[in-house]
């Protein structure tokens, strides 16, 4: 595999890491595998009461297969001394359920605790007791002594108590004996305090078993199940019976409530009691029969209201305190989210009766959720990253917009989930998944960024301008370091003579000289916007164009050809004045299209550049050796630069290696320099002998030749002059094509 591919492998594989961790963090902290975070259950159990308010109201009232009949304070003013006084005699209650039976009620749920015997009046609960038995269709509140429960499960506490033990044990209500049909009351609320779950069952460390939970025993009587059968446990689902109830939890039911309070239809005590046998308050201190009841069962639409309903019986009076918090709320005050605990079990009993569930979203399915939720704001937010504005703020900003979208698409897909699907999902894990996506993305950013400035640095701070650094840093895209073809313009140099040079002089001087030298050279290179390429020895490579753009690369080479031989000059008098051998550079330069970026291996590799053109370029260096020249360019260079710049045409060579001859130029000086374009009009001997020279006039080339150098001692004339001779002892080929071929690089 090739190291861009491994590159890009390694780039995925530090994506996934960071995407793991965020969602390993979000996981953590909300699925309660190794600790529960209470501040982020506590939000994702509110949110679940703002579906609650989304959805609305549900108008169950006349279509409920479930009634209340409510103890309430005016039920009580109405009953004669000495019934008028909490708690109610039993055979109040007797009455209510013969008459309720009488109109046809399923069953009948009595919501208040009768945990001693009325040993003042005895016959009470006896009339009590044979009312259960007439029909059987009667459930008994009862209760859990968690106290006992507690010590029994903290502690080795064994029960010695005989009015605890199994046989005897009541579960706090007198009647359990009649008929066996209670139902515990007590309920579980969540960790802020609210309920919206059902248990359908206790399991009583006592006696060693389960009972129903208060809706389950009225199930059992609706559906004519042992008394005591509680729902079993099975995957995803609780089973009573045929009814399949999904769990919200391992524990217990989501409450798919329909409403706040005095959302059920409501009937007062009073008005069941108040029949031919029964004289009220009023009936006694008027002296006049009303007998509300007697009326009402011989209305045909009253008839209907119990007629084969679940009618549960519970007070309403404040004094007991049978208030607890739901998910619904009213929405018009704090606190109005309260609800009688008898509508508390009408809301499950319907549900159940209607198959009106709330479905959990499974573990399995929101973890799954919350890798791809990660996934796609981690990725999300590198590709704004990638947009490209001056105001990077911004970018933070639509960064922002984008997670605040998706935090509330969360939230309303969640609304519209609970109102059509009847499906209760996770907003919290979601959520955080977002935000730890969010800082995940940011810091592998900013990371990654500084990874890559620090790299930017390390490789271009030596060899590039501070400027053209920056920009690499504020704009990395514009470094493409896995290889491109781009146009550039290449610069060899190298010291005329060094070997001989250096072996005049010791070691740390020749150290000492050399990087004098290369420093001066390597500052005019950088001034111009080239990028250092490498030393070679005593010699210098490089190139303008990569990494960032140069439009006019070809001028700033030649510019900077031109200044590092006038900066080498200005260094030869200096070193002439210590007595210091002085040196000479040749500089060669060509144009083209050229392979640039990172090359060499896994481990160490250099930013440079490869390619025919490179190649001539180092050819053009070495090729000033044969005429004595001190800067040559190719003629791609030429083309570019030929309004820009002076130059004395050479010849047209065939370096070694190459088959195509190209036409190279001495750059003398820049457009502009009256002084080098006199002397290169001063030297038109030169041009004539050379076109002559070309049409194979040798003789009166060589003449035109002399003249020019013995005029200006011109090494590229004495050249020719040697040529011209040759061609006259050994006249060339007919088709003799000018091109002179260089057999040494």
């Amino acid at each position: 595999m090739n190291s861009g591919g491994k590159g890009k492998f390694k780039e995925i594989g530090n994506h996934l890491v960071f995407i793991f961790a965020a969602a390993f963090l979000t996981i953590l902290f909300t699925q309660d595998f190794l600790f529960t975070f209470a501040p982020l259950k506590e939000l994702e159990l509110k949110l679940i009461d703002n579906r609650f308010s989304a959805r609305g109201k549900i108008d169950i009232a006349d279509s409920a297969d479930v009634v209340i009949v409510e103890i309430d304070q005016e039920s009580l003013n109405q009953l004669p001394p000495p019934y008028n006084k909490a708690p109610l005699q039993r055979f109040i209650y007797g009455k209510v359920i013969d008459n309720l039976n009488e109109a046809g009620a399923a069953a009948i749920g009595i919501d208040v605790i009768m945990s001693s015997e009325d040993y003042n009046n005895p016959a009470s609960d006896s009339l009590f007791r044979a009312s259960i038995l007439k029909r059987h269709n009667v459930v008994l509140a009862s209760k859990i002594d968690e106290a006992k429960e507690l010590m029994i499960e903290e502690s080795s506490y064994a029960v010695t108590d005989t009015s605890y033990k199994k046989h005897f044990y009541n579960f706090e209500n007198v009647f359990f004996d009649v008929d066996s049909s209670i139902g515990i009351v007590q309920s579980q609320s969540d960790y802020d305090f609210v309920f919206r779950r059902y248990l359908p069952f206790r399991y009583t460390a006592i006696t060693g078993g389960r009972i129903p939970s208060f809706g389950f025993a009225m199930l059992n009587k609706i559906d004519g199940l042992k008394n005591t059968l509680t729902a079993e446990s099975s995957d995803g689902f609780f089973n009573l019976g045929d009814r399949k109830i999904p769990k919200f939890d391992n524990t217990s039911v989501m409450i798919n409530f329909y409403g706040p309070s005095r959302t059920f239809k409501y009937v007062k005590l009073i008005d069941l009691l108040d029949d031919s046998t029964f004289k009220t308050k009023d009936e006694i201190e008027l002296e006049e029969e009303i007998n509300v009841w007697d009326e009402l069962k011989n209305d045909p639409a009253y008839q209907k209201l119990f007629k084969n309903k679940v009618v549960l019986i519970g007070s309403t009076m404040p004094e007991d305190r049978d208030l607890i918090p739901i998910s619904f709320a009213k929405g018009e005050h704090k606190g109005d989210n309260l609800i009688y605990g008898v509508e508390y079990h009408a809301n499950i009993i319907q549900n159940i009766l209607d198959d009106d569930y709330l479905y959990k979203q499974s573990k399995e399915s929101e973890i799954i959720f919350i890798l791809i939720i990660t996934a796609v704001i981690f990725y999300a937010g590198s590709l704004i990253r990638k947009i490209k504005i001056r105001m990077n703020v911004l970018i933070e900003l639509i960064n922002l917009f984008f997670a605040a979208a998706l935090l509330y698409g969360i939230y309303l897909v969640s609304i519209q989930l609970f109102i059509n699907s009847k499906l209760v999902t996770a907003i919290v894990g979601p959520s955080l998944a977002v935000v730890f996506g969010y800082i995940t993305a940011t810091a592998y950013h900013f990371i990654k960024e500084r990874q890559q400035n620090v790299m930017i640095k390390g490789m271009f701070s030596q060899y590039v301008s501070r400027a053209v650094v920056n920009e690499l840093i504020t704009n990395p895209d514009k470094l493409k370091l896995g290889g491109e073809k781009k146009s550039l313009s290449i610069l060899f140099s190298d010291i005329t003579g060094f070997t001989t040079f250096a072996e005049k002089k010791k070691p740390e001087e020749l150290v000492s000289f050399i990087n004098e030298f290369l420093n001066e050279m390597s500052d005019i290179i950088i001034a111009n916007e080239g990028t250092l390429d490498k030393y070679l020895g005593d010699a210098v490579m490089a190139f303008w164009g990569a990494p960032l753009k140069v439009d006019d690369h070809a001028y700033k080479a030649c510019a900077t050809a031109l200044q590092m031989q006038e900066k080498l000059a200005q260094m030869r008098e200096k070193w002439l004045t210590k007595g210091e051998q002085p040196i000479h550079i040749r500089i060669g330069i060509n144009s083209g299209d050229v392979i640039v970026g990172n090359i060499g291996g896994e481990k160490r590799f250099d930013y440079t550049v490869l390619g025919d053109d490179v190649n001539l370029a180092s050819r053009l260096e070495g090729a000033n050796k044969e005429y004595g020249s001190n800067i040559m360019i190719g003629d791609s260079t030429y083309q570019i630069v030929k309004d820009k710049v002076l130059v004395r045409e050479l010849d047209v060579i065939r370096v070694k290696g190459k088959t195509e001859p190209t036409k190279v130029y001495e750059l003398i000086s820049l457009t502009g320099d009256q002084k080098a374009a006199t002397a290169i009009e001063e030297m038109h001997e030169y041009f004539q002998g050379l076109e002559l020279y070309r049409l194979k006039s040798f003789e009166a080339a060589h003449d035109y030749f002399k003249r020019c150098f013995e005029k200006f001692n011109d090494h590229p004339s004495r050249v020719y002059m040697h040529r011209c001779e040759y061609y006259l002892a050994n006249p060339p080929a007919i088709e003799w094509d000018g091109v002179f071929e260089l057999k040494t690089k």
